[in-house]
């Protein structure tokens, strides 16, 4: 296994996936990873030519890794992508002691990387706290190349960093970018304007408001939503990166409705039920009538369209599906 290489600020572009972590059913309730399948899914994405991979973020069920096995699944995922995209270990924690610990492990493991950091959640530090959390990681990296990309989620986190907090941050050498996901495009662009772009980048947390971002002078996304729609989602984010923003926004629309069913349900859950997995308990599987309307939803698009051939994962089957040739689901 050779050894990862972090993004510059100037290289954070295009879009990552924050990568499912796909569950078997065996062990409850700590259900066994399936490597397999994530191996599966990891391949497609690839093919699909995303930018690069999240392993172990909030859309891996990062909550329900014990540490051990989210420092094991960040070095199998950069193990097994060997190279052929890049790879941003998520290591975040509502303790920056842990968050610091994770980080470490992992570089430890697979060399120098550009590490993905959420913001503190439960404990809902305030601006000051969020501070020294993001500084005292970028400064306590074990390899002089090593950097990170801030997360504001506040729907998950009940914390928002403010611009002002993310602007200030901006400054440290090693803190690139940030995945804004607070739906406040008055805060993205405070903080845009606020920042220089060859030294921080600003990409999109919100699925739904991906070329929008972009046209304001976003860099990209890291898109739960492109685990099933990885296509749609590179397509938004270069339309809008070479200034043809009618089309971006045209593509957003037509996307959007499929954005709606991902959400519907607290992430990853529709994840799981679209690609026939498990979760880890407190998750628990989607409704009889969820799944319904997820279906309803995913039939709108063809494997084509998204980039993702249902059928090795798919829990849909012909009686339910219909014609399952016009949806390009047998050869």
């Amino acid at each position: 296994m050779g050894m990862n290489e972090p993004l510059t600020a100037e290289e954070l572009s295009g879009v990552y996936v924050p990568v499912i972590t796909p569950m078997l059913t065996d062990g409850y309730p700590r259900n066994r990873i399936d490597y397999p399948k994530l191996e599966m899914l990891l391949d497609e994405l690839i093919s699909a030519r995303v930018d690069g991979i999240v392993p172990c973020a909030t859309t891996g069920q990062d909550c329900t890794l014990g540490h051990e096995e989210h420092v094991q699944l960040a070095v199998h995922v950069f193990s097994y992508v060997a190279g052929r995209t890049r790879v941003i270990p998520s290591a975040g924690s509502n303790c920056t002691w842990e968050s610091n610990e994770l980080m470490n492990a992992i570089e430890a493991a697979i060399g120098p990387s550009t590490f993905l950091h959420v913001t503190g959640y439960k404990n809902n530090p305030p601006q000051t706290g969020l501070i020294e959390h993001f500084e005292y990681l970028a400064d306590t990296m074990c390899s002089a190349g090593s950097n990170l990309i801030m997360y504001n989620v506040p729907s998950r986190t009940g914390s928002n960093m403010l611009p002002k907090t993310t602007i200030r941050l901006a400054q440290h050498p090693r803190i690139i970018g940030t995945k804004e996901a607070s739906g406040n495009l008055e805060q993205v662009r405070a903080i845009i304007e606020g920042t220089d772009p060859d030294s921080f980048r600003v990409v999109s947390g919100e699925d739904n408001i991906v070329a929008d971002i972009v046209e304001m002078g976003g860099y990209g996304v890291i898109s739960a939503s492109a685990n099933i729609a990885p296509l749609p989602f590179i397509r938004i984010v270069y339309a809008g990166l070479v200034g043809d923003h009618p089309i971006a926004q045209q593509l957003q629309e037509h996307i959007n409705p499929l954005v709606g069913a991902v959400f519907s349900v607290k992430n990853p859950i529709p994840l799981a039920y679209m690609f026939a997995t498990e979760v880890r308990p407190p998750l628990v599987g989607v409704t009889k009538e969820q799944g319904a309307e997820i279906d309803r939803i995913l039939l709108g698009y063809t494997d084509g369209e998204l980039g993702i051939r249902r059928e090795h994962y798919c829990h849909l089957n012909e009686a339910r599906i219909g014609d399952p040739g016009r949806l390009g689901l047998t050869r």
